[in-house]
């Protein structure tokens, strides 16, 4: 943030690298035999009387979504120089008006689930990094082209949003069969805010002068920050620098306590016949509030950028520093004004699954996220194995961002006591990261002493999900937990 240029290059960084925050898990939400579906539907359960994640490794979950491009959408090969170039004048012909880049990434080092009486216990420990960024297509080509596009136009830069912010859960859960079709489940969360950048809302627009090429910037905005920066002012009390603190006390920030939230999840599974099994979740709905290490930057106002003319070239020295000396004094520092708040992300499942035989089912997955108002939607199909001991299985295929070729996969393994899962709903995208706009993993071990080597009477599943029937099952007609 030390330079404009800066600044257009963190912008442009996080459309093609960083960028996400939906944390979607579509191959997971059916498999219910796998105990950290729970993650995505607390009305899941397990049929073991308890479970401990392994410490450290309880689950480990990344994802990464961008509705703007694939990196190999932009490479070129050149075979009179033997050599790849970016092709960002195409890239940026195919940007839509707004473009959304997320990314998350939720580590949680401890779980444990128990059955107390009929209810399913489940304690978490999470820390979850999360970015959401909105980036109106004038501003890539203020990046690439710099003025030249904006002559004799003007150009909404409305929408501009970059947003992250790092926070600790505890989540406590709770899934009970309230009859013999129907369970509910809830998460209770305690959140504790670390780090946040927060833009409420950007407003302007882009233009040129026809005479003299002078780049015109209507920018309203405002960003609010809770983080260890120190921010330097001209003698004009606007901002010449941000930059993170240098004797920042880590321990201090991991422990902070004083940024205070509260979410929920809720879920259900309702079992419509003896083949048909419906689910469905809302998740995170919440907040956190901001208290620490606050600083708000305000921009409020047109100015000019002069002194360049058609032939400029955008990447020169000379044009980053003079856009920097103009763009600076736009932000100006305001007094703390009590904090902020920032919402979570809700996240809506709605799945269904229906037998297709002994040992597989079919399924169907509808998601999305509401973020900024806009419904941002996601729709799986699968098939899942069931009523196998020691494996449970999934292939699925998803449709997302403009993407219609996502196959993904998901796999749990019970080794004796310790047992194993891992699901992405983009399998084959790890193996060509650069075709890909969405790429989302979940990995993890836990301990389940006993459960496997205790003799349990088989059982007939009768919904086409149920699987491992080893001291509990929610489903009618195959009683309660054996003491």
């Amino acid at each position: 943030m030390q330079k404009a240029y800066q600044y257009i290059l963190l912008i442009m960084l996080l459309v093609c690298v960083k960028p996400i925050m939906a944390q979607q898990n579509l191959t997971l939400f059916l498999m219910h035999d796998v105990p950290q579906a729970n993650y995505v539907n607390p009305a899941v359960s397990y049929q073991c009387k308890w479970i401990v994640g392994f410490p450290g490794l309880s689950s480990v979950h990344a994802n990464y979504n961008n509705s703007a491009f694939s990196l190999n959408e932009g490479l070129r090969y050149d075979s009179s120089v033997d050599s790849s170039y970016f092709n960002f004048d195409q890239i940026i012909g195919n940007l839509n008006n707004t473009e959304i880049v997320q990314s998350t990434v939720h580590y949680t080092p401890l779980y444990a689930g128990f059955w107390v009486k009929n209810n399913w216990i489940t304690l978490s420990i999470s820390e979850k990094v999360t970015s959401y960024n909105t980036v109106p297509k004038a501003v890539a080509e203020l990046a690439w082209y710099g003025n030249t596009p904006f002559v004799g136009r003007e150009a909404s830069i409305d929408g501009l949003r970059l947003n992250g912010m790092h926070f600790r859960e505890y989540a406590l859960g709770i899934a009970r069969s309230v009859s013999d079709r129907l369970t509910l489940g809830m998460h209770a969360k305690l959140l504790f805010g670390k780090g946040s950048l927060y833009t409420p809302r950007t407003q302007g627009g882009l233009s040129a002068n026809a005479n003299n090429f002078g780049l015109l910037i209507d920018l309203d905005t405002k960003i609010k920050t809770s983080l260890p920066i120190d921010v330097e002012l001209d003698d004009e009390g606007y901002v010449e620098n941000v930059e993170l603190r240098e004797d920042i006390d880590w321990m201090q920030y991991m422990m902070n306590s004083k940024n205070l939230g509260v979410g929920f999840d809720f879920g259900f599974i309702y079992h419509y016949d003896e083949k048909t099994t419906f689910s469905g979740s809302l998740l995170n709905l919440g907040l956190i509030g901001w208290r620490t290490e606050l600083n708000t930057f305000v921009s409020d106002g047109v100015f000019e950028f002069t002194g360049t003319d058609s032939s400029t070239d955008f990447n020169s020295g000379d044009y980053a520093q003079e856009l920097n000396d103009s763009l600076r004094h736009q932000f100006l520092p305001i007094p703390d004004d009590g904090g902020f708040s920032t919402r979570l992300t809700p996240e809506i499942y709605l799945g269904a699954s229906h037998k297709l035989n002994n040992h597989i089912n079919g399924g169907a997955v509808f998601y999305s996220r509401i973020q900024r108002n806009k419904v941002m939607p996601a729709f799986t199909l699968s098939a899942n194995t069931y009523d196998y001991k020691r494996l449970n299985a999934s292939v699925s295929y998803t449709a997302i961002n403009g993407d219609y070729f996502n196959i993904g996969a998901g796999l749990g393994v019970k080794l004796g006591a310790v047992h194993l899962h891992a699901a992405a709903d983009n399998l084959f995208g790890f193996l060509k990261v650069e075709n890909q706009r969405n790429l989302n993993l979940r990995f993890g071990v836990s301990f389940v002493p006993r459960c496997s080597e205790r003799k349990v009477k088989e059982q007939q599943s009768k919904n086409g999900i149920s699987a491992l029937p080893c001291y509990h099952s929610p489903y009618k007609g195959e009683g309660r937990r054996k003491r």
